[in-house]
């Protein structure tokens, strides 16, 4: 999801030109803002992009198999309030109730500082309840079109990268892991993964074989792809991230 623009100097002739052309002036790419949340759902085919704007929440829906945006939604948001240990979050149309959205207070977890996203557990959205995929030291989840990508630790600081095809999302069976996690099962895992920082942004790097390597990358300005390089440094397939999310980190 970068942009770049790639100039070329005109070649000189002997026709009389004596300097090449000025350069095209170059291009800003204008930052993209994180998303209030992403509900990944783990009982239904569908993703939801939660943004948030003062006391409005505009919600992208994205459908699977295919990874399409079929639905804009905008909510305005209530007054949250703390029950159990949850925070529920009214959204409402028009002045009418139209859902809510759930978020776990991390003390209520095994084991609280896994918590590096916030626990945004489920959404209701008219009669629907949708169950949000929340996996344990999640340092970045994000989706494509055509998987969800979710890179992690697990509870030594090993980087773990866990990928859930939208193929195969409407055959896909809620399940619970350790430390209060929810998921479905998973399309590849890759451990003992990498990461890399600098002034760009973030690289985590996993060998998923011999000959495979997969690199996740998450820039400054917001953009962010998977890349898949074999048999040498150029991507044999690349995607872009429609949207994500990035965990805090240990602190």
């Amino acid at each position: 999801m970068r942009y770049a623009l790639l100039a070329a100097a005109a070649l000189l002739t002997a026709c009389g030109q004596s300097e090449p052309p000025p350069p095209l002036p170059e291009t800003t790419v204008q930052a993209v803002a994180a998303p209030w949340f992403i509900c990944d759902a783990i009982n239904a085919p569908v993703l939801l992009v939660f943004e948030r704007d003062e006391n409005t929440a505009h919600v992208a829906q994205y459908d699977k198999p295919n990874g399409a945006l079929i639905q804009r939604t905008d909510y305005q948001i209530g007054e949250s309030d703390g029950a159990a240990g949850s925070i529920y979050t009214p959204l409402s149309q028009n002045n009418v109730e139209a859902g809510h959205v759930r978020q776990i207070n991390s003390g209520m977890l095994e084991t609280p500082g896994a918590a590096y996203t916030e626990v945004y557990s489920s959404v209701r959205l008219g009669e629907r309840e949708l169950s949000c995929r929340w996996l344990p030291r999640t340092r970045l989840m994000g989706f494509t079109g055509r998987r969800t990508i979710v890179v992690s630790e697990d509870g030594d600081g090993d980087l773990l990268y866990h990928s859930y095809d939208f193929s195969a999302a409407a055959n896909a069976q809620p399940i619970d892991i350790a430390e209060n996690g929810r998921t479905t099962t998973f399309s590849l895992e890759v451990r003992d993964g990498t990461e890399q920082t600098d002034a760009n942004g973030a690289r985590y790097q996993f060998q998923a074989d011999a000959e495979t390597q997969i690199a996740v990358v998450a820039g400054r300005d917001g953009r962010g792809r998977v890349d898949v390089t074999r048999h040498g440094p150029n991507p044999a397939q690349s995607e872009d991230l429609i949207a994500y999310v990035e965990g805090s980190g240990p602190e």
